[in-house]
C-alpha cells in the first residue's frame, strides 16, 4: 500500500486513506462498505494489497481480484474486491467508520452494563488470544499418564511473547513450549505435558501474553455490541 500511495503522490495535509470494494448490501438501503486508516498507518509498509494466495490468484471467496490486508487489525478493515482508494484531508464520516463497529475507548473495550458517557472509537487492534486444539470440555484423562496438551495462540497487533498454562484453575501457571515463529502476526503452536495425580474434575486454563505486555483477561470483557470478546481460555476435564 505504501508503494501505491507514494506513486499516486499523497499531498501534505492528508489524514486518512479510505478504501472501497465491490461488495454490496442485501438491501438497497445498505450504506456503501468503506473503511479508512490513518495515512501514517496506511503507509507503514505492512498494510498491503493482496492479489495472490499460496502462489495462485486470490480466490473469489477471499476477495478476488484485490484485497486490503491490515495485519493485526480486525477483518472489517480487510476490504474485499478492493476497487477504490481515496485520500481524505478530514476525518472519515462514512457510516462504517463513524457509526458502525464502534467500541469503548477502554482497555479491551470493556465497560459495565449501563455505563454512560464512554468515548466510542472505531474498532481497531486485535488483542492476544489462545486456544486449546486437542482437549475438549468433558474429556477423560488417565491419572499418572502424561498427555501433551496442544493449542494455538497469537499476539494480536504485535508478536506473541509466551503462552501460560494452568492445570489447577489458574492458581499456578507454567510457560508452554512454543512452535516455530512465522512472523509477529501469525498463529504459533504451543504445547505442554500434563500429568494429573488426583481423580475428579480439573480445570485447565491457557492465556496468551504479547510482546507489548498485554495479557488475556481473567474475566470476559463486556460491551453492548459484543465486540472484541476476550478471556483466558478454560476447559474442564475429568481424571480417573
Amino acid at each position: 500500500m505504501k508503494d501505491v500511495l507514494d506513486r499516486a503522490g499523497v499531498k501534505a495535509g492528508a489524514l486518512k486513506a479510505r478504501f472501497n470494494g465491490l461488495d454490496t448490501g442485501v438491501i438497497p438501503q445498505t450504506p456503501d462498505f468503506m473503511k479508512s486508516l490513518a495515512i501514517e498507518h496506511a503507509r507503514d509498509g505492512e498494510v498491503m494489497i493482496a492479489y495472490a494466495m499460496n502462489g495462485e490468484p486470490l480466490p473469489l471467496l477471499n476477495g478476488f481480484p484485490l484485497r486490503l490486508v491490515v495485519p493485526g487489525w480486525y477483518a472489517t478493515y480487510w476490504v474485499k474486491m478492493l476497487s477504490d482508494i481515496e485520500v481524505l484531508d478530514a476525518p472519515d464520516d462514512n457510516f462504517w467508520t463513524a457509526k458502525a463497529y464502534l467500541i469503548p475507548d477502554t482497555p479491551f473495550a470493556n465497560v459495565t452494563p449501563g455505563q454512560q458517557g464512554v468515548k466510542m472509537i472505531p474498532i481497531n487492534r486485535m488483542p492476544p488470544r489462545s486456544f486449546f486444539t486437542n482437549i475438549n470440555g468433558g474429556d477423560f484423562l488417565h491419572i499418572g499418564q502424561t498427555t501433551t496438551v496442544r493449542g494455538i495462540a497469537f499476539g494480536g497487533d504485535v508478536g506473541l511473547a509466551k503462552v501460560m498454562f494452568s492445570s489447577d484453575a489458574g492458581n499456578r501457571w507454567q510457560e508452554t513450549r512454543l512452535g516455530p515463529d512465522h512472523g509477529k502476526y501469525s498463529f504459533r503452536q504451543w504445547e505442554v505435558p500434563l500429568r494429573l495425580s488426583s481423580p475428579g474434575a480439573h480445570t485447565l486454563k491457557i492465556k496468551a501474553v504479547n510482546t507489548a505486555g498485554s495479557v488475556q483477561p481473567d474475566n470476559p470483557n463486556w460491551n453492548a455490541a459484543g465486540f472484541m470478546r476476550d478471556v483466558v481460555e478454560s476447559v474442564a476435564v475429568q481424571a480417573g
